[in-house]
């Protein structure tokens, strides 16, 4: 329970000369428990004004949600009673917080399933809570959706007459008085709606002559105010309330319950400060909550370059509808395929599905249905059972063995787990039972469209077909996949009337389209030819005047785009990627309909003097929300058009990601605070590489490298850079990822500034000659004006990833002093050919890398410990210390000199993984330096280990499993890797329930398990699968726990910072 009372006792409030010790301590916590009360308050009238909830139907159901509201409306009376020091209030404690801890165990059953904890927390509170990683910078678009989504919560209040006071905290408050003001002039439900300008009103005289001023302009009207509001529907804007000013007393003679009455102002204040005086707060950073939801259940891969503008237009299409961004977000989960993300938003754009109410909850289970593929045949059963609402788990496994759907419990257990994860079922305990259920929205809609999406779905895709489809089947399909087949022809002239997608990619036989292939194909909207053998496009497919989004990614032998493409003039959508076209077309000027462009000018080009792109193309593009323009850079034409087509760019004022090269810092300019670009605060993502160089046949790094640094959000590219340009420092300001090749004067990447990598998160440094360390800590020091002490700057703190190669004069990662919370959030080190690198890491820096996870060197031929101790005895005041608690791989290779782990120094209590390869002197491996409980791989020559085992305590018989040998005459990188895949889908093919034995599995019979008895005796291995599946997974955790938990954590901070 949230508020705990230990005594029945009653608060008598006669003054604070006269309050008791005790009674002022239940005072406290009653009024914290009630500030807790009102934010659950106000994030619960928020989500109830977004789908699924908004849409429930019956006004018994509406009678009920503002009855709640109500009640915490009378007991916030209440608790303003105990504070008013003019009234003698007797008041039971006991009572009232009986009555709040009621109030906040209420309404939780339908809406705590959908949020991650993570979420809840943060919505509740107004502090800072931990979002490992999950949850990016919000995008400009999401606070636009912010704005409409509080207006709507807004106007939904209207029917709620005790909610008479709404106050609007946080930014893009006005934002929302401005809109809602429109939308009020339209409406005729109201006498009066006036809106009133008051921060400089000090009282709450000054806000009620200010309302009359606006009401009686002519006349004196204060003692006719009263009168007049008091009979009629108002509706009051007041911009920018004081933070002092309390609203509590705000016409107290205005009320009237027979009529619609509503003040709602916004405070520059992040929160209000008295939340007894609003009938409901609207946080404008809780509505947010829709793009929140979605980057917390969709993962890493919404940080992606390529991807994080696919996933705000898939949050916008889910129009706030909660249900549906959770259930996309599962199915988008670790999906890099852009095709795939616009396929989702194009899904959810459908509108002949009108047939349902809820239109996008089903396009969203719609596109779910088209991935799952084989599960559809479990859902289906589940849909058709009784009991939906409420299956046994038990029950449910054993019906689908007895069905055949099945073969063994664990099977079943593994795909009940993946309908939880996709968030088709819930589940939950009751008693020592495990069930699952179903929504009821969900099973209404999933009923509807098995049987909608039986004939016009065709998926083959990967079926290894080598002929396409009959025509038949062309006439009835609404989508056709294709991909990933082995089609060397397509048919002459397919009749598809009703086709409207169709997925041809990853056709590597398929050389040529016949010239009428697209005629009988007039309503297609989405077309895949990526990674075909193509090598021109035929004239029908330009009477496609329907096509929204075209793929041609990967198409090598493709080297025109024919200026009829003019003609697709509902083109969203263009992605010529990995092309090998010479220009574009003056004709896609006429594409103004576009919102991402992708190109590649990689082809051969006989007249040199030909423009890539001509002028003026990309500006009348306005609505483009992406442009990514891939050019060689040996390409003498670019560098002369570049800097107008820079201008152009800079021209677009909803461009979100681009990605260009620049061969000169000075065009960074136009980017820049004071240059001409109106993109500079709307990127979200960019990729700028800025240098001239020469195009690479082979690259010194590895390509995996190269893909993650094109993944990054904000990432620069410097080349052959000289000294420490002011653009690129600007630019090093809002860049997540730096990649600095080839640098000639460079010595410390702390040249750059400290404080223009704050955000920076990936970094990579190749072949930077002159760099002797990456910081140099002596170099920041600064001294505080009052006392002298040094100022401990936050060096590289959000920095998660380091990767150097090829440093040939690299001495040190780190020179000079470090300072707590410096390189705190490394998470991966990789050290490549670095021959005179001496210390990787000091006993300093060690104790700042609690998050560091995997370390690699190699080709660091003067290294003899990770570990360098300046003083040998240093460590000594802490003998049993343990450093880099997180450490779980440590990669070795051709390190001559390395005698030993770590100095001495106990490390890695979690280490999983070491390798090691030519490393002659290390003869010995000591648990004392690195803990061994946990290893599950040790890779190495095989002499070597045979050798080590004779003076290690790692040679013990029970190593003797997890020790890989490495053969000599094979290449090391590809065993590495291929022990790294086998180990993790060993990793994957394990299951909680294989713990209670193969042999009672395969014992198992269907008649044996339809009994009670049989299920109370089943081990309990086998039945807490689900809840050490919930333990793994927080946020898939139904009921009260996780909402009750996150409110105990908001109040025991808040307590925490009440004492403070």
């Amino acid at each position: 329970m949230l508020v705990t009372t230990h005594k029945r006792s009653k608060i008598n409030i006669t003054g604070p000369s006269t309050q008791l010790e005790d009674d002022r301590t239940v005072h406290e916590r009653i009024k914290q428990s009630v500030e807790i009360l009102n934010r659950m308050k106000d994030i619960v009238c928020l989500i109830i004004s977004y789908p699924p909830m908004s849409l429930v139907n019956g006004e018994s159901y509406k009678r009920n949600q503002y009855k709640w509201v109500r009640d915490i409306l009378k007991i916030n009376d209440v608790v303003r009673e105990m504070e008013a020091p003019s009234k003698k209030k007797e008041i039971d404690a006991f009572k009232l917080e009986n009555q709040i801890s009621t109030l906040m165990t209420h309404y939780m059953d339908e809406i705590e399933p959908l949020f991650p904890q993570v979420v809840i927390a943060k919505s509740f509170s107004g502090i800072d809570v931990e979002r490992h990683g999950q949850i990016m910078p919000t995008p400009k678009r999401m606070y636009d959706l912010a704005v409409d989504f509080a207006i709507r919560e807004i106007l939904q209040h209207i029917e709620c007459p005790k909610i008479r006071k709404i106050g609007i905290s946080g930014s893009h408050g006005e934002t929302v008085i401005s809109e809602l003001w429109g939308k009020l002039q339209e409406c005729c439900i109201f006498d009066h709606v006036i809106d009133v300008e008051v921060s400089r009103c000090s009282t709450i005289e000054e806000i009620r002559f200010s309302i009359e001023r606006d009401l009686f302009p002519s006349t004196s009207g204060e003692w006719k105010l009263d009168e007049t509001l008091k009979g009629t529907n108002f509706f009051i804007l007041l911009h920018e309330v004081g933070e002092r000013v309390n609203l509590y007393d705000m016409g107290t003679n205005w009320w009237n319950s027979k009529k619609i009455q509503k003040i709602v102002y916004t405070t520059n204040s992040q929160h209000v400060d008295d939340v007894t005086a609003v009938g409901v707060e609207i946080r404008m950073e809780n509505h947010l909550l829709s793009w929140e939801l979605f980057c917390v259940n969709v993962g890493e891969v919404v940080h992606s370059s390529g991807i994080q503008r696919l996933a705000i237009n898939v949050v916008e299409k889910c129009c706030g509808h909660l249900l549906a961004v959770v259930i996309m977000a599962r199915a988008l989960k670790d999906v890099t395929d852009v095709l795939i993300w616009e396929y989702a938003s194009y899904t959810l754009g459908l509108q002949h599905r009108s047939q349902t109410k809820d239109r996008v909850l089903f396009n969203a289970l719609a596109f779910m249905w088209g991935r799952s593929g084989s599960t559809n045949k479990y859902l289906q059963y589940c849909v058709d059972m009784e009991n939906w609402g409420q299956m046994d788990k038990v029950h449910l496994i054993e019906e689908w063995i007895t069905s055949g759907l099945v073969g063994t419990f664990d099977e079943g257990e593994q795909i009940v787990g993946d309908l939880v994860n996709a968030f088709l079922l819930e589940s939950f305990q009751y008693g020592d039972s495990n069930f699952v259920r179903m929504r009821s929205e969900i099973h209404e809609l999933l009923n509807f469209l098995r049987f909608e999406s039986c004939s016009p779905f065709l998926r083959l895709g990967g079926w290894g077909l080598t002929e396409p489809p009959k025509d038949e089947v062309w006439e009835k399909a609404s989508e056709m996949h294709l991909m990933n087949n082995k089609l060397s022809e397509l048919p002459m002239s397919p009749h598809g009337s009703q086709l409207k997608v169709l997925f041809l990619q990853s056709n590597h036989h398929l050389r040529a389209i016949p010239p009428i292939f697209f005629e009988g194909l007039p309503v297609l909207q989405i077309l895949d030819l990526s990674y075909t053998r193509i090598r021109s496009l035929p004239q029908s497919l330009f009477k496609l005047f329907e096509l929204r989004i075209f793929f041609l990614r990967g198409c090598e032998l493709l080297m025109e785009l024919p200026p009829e493409v003019g003609k697709l003039r509902n083109l969203e959508v263009l992605n010529l990627e990995g092309t090998k076209i010479i220009n574009l077309p003056i004709d896609v000027e006429r594409l103004t309909k576009l919102k991402c462009l992708n190109v590649s000018f990689h082809g051969y080009r006989k007249n040199q003097s030909s423009t890539l792109i001509p002028r003026n193309v990309i500006q009348q593009l306005f609505q483009l929300q992406e442009l990514r323009i891939d050019v060689n850079p040996d390409d003498e034409q670019w560098n002369a058009t570049m800097e107008d087509i820079v201008k152009e760019v800079c021209s677009l004022k909803q461009l979100e990601a681009l990605k260009i090269y620049l061969p000169q810092v000075a065009p960074l300019d136009h980017f820049m605070k004071n240059g001409t670009s109106l993109v500079y605060t709307s990127l979200v993502h960019f990729r700028f590489v800025v240098g001239s160089h020469h195009s690479r046949i082979i690259s010194r790094l590895p390509n995996e490298l190269a893909i993650k640094f094109e993944l990054q959000a904000r990432s620069l590219k410097y080349v052959n850079g000289e000294g420490i340009p002011s653009q690129i420092k600007e630019v090093l300001q809002h860049c997540t990822a730096l990649f600095l090749d080839r640098h000639l004067t460079l010595t410390k990447l702390s040249e750059f500034g400290i404080g223009n990598m704050k955000k920076l998160e990936f970094c990579v440094l190749g072949e930077c000659y002159k760099i002797e360390t990456i910081v140099d800590g002596a170099e920041n020091c600064k001294q505080r004006e009052d006392d002298g002490d040094v100022y401990e700057e936050n060096i590289l703190g959000s920095l998660q990833f380091l990767r150097l190669h090829y440093m040939k004069n690299l001495v040190s990662i780190w020179k000079g002093p470090v300072w707590r919370g410096c390189l705190s959030s490394l998470k991966s080190l990789a050290l490549h050919e670095c021959p005179q690198l001496t210390t990787i890491f000091t006993l300093g820096l060690l104790e700042n890398l609690n998050s560091l996870e995997e370390l690699v060197a190699e080709w660091c031929p003067e290294i003899n410990s990770i570990v360098t101790l300046e003083d040998p005895a240093e460590h000594r005041p802490f003998p049993l210390r343990t450093y880099l608690p997180n450490l779980r791989k440590i990669s070795l290779h051709y390190m001559p000199k390395l005698v030993n782990i770590s100095s001495g120094l106990r490390i890695a209590p979690k280490l999983e993984w070491m390798s090691f390869y030519n490393c002659p002197r290390l003869e010995t491996l000591s648990d004392m330096e690195v803990c061994c409980h946990g290893i599950k791989v040790i890779i190495g020559e095989a002499d070597w280990w045979s050798t080590l085992k004779r003076s290690s305590y790692f040679g013990l018989a029970q190593w003797h499993n997890v020790f890989v040998p490495i053969k000599s005459d094979a290449d090391l990188a590809t065993q590495i890797e291929e022990i790294e895949n086998q180990l993790l889908a060993e990793r994957q093919e394990r299951k909680p329930s294989q713990q209670s034995g193969e042999a009672e599995r395969q014992e198992r019979k269907p008649s044996q398990q339809s009994g009670e008895a049989e299920r109370q005796e089943r081990k309990p291995s086998q039945q807490s699968g689900e809840a050490e599946r919930q333990e793994r997974k927080p946020s898939q955790q139904s009921g009260s726990g996780g909402f009750m938990k996150a409110l105990a954590f908001v109040a025991t901070t808040a307590s925490k910072k009440m004492k403070m």
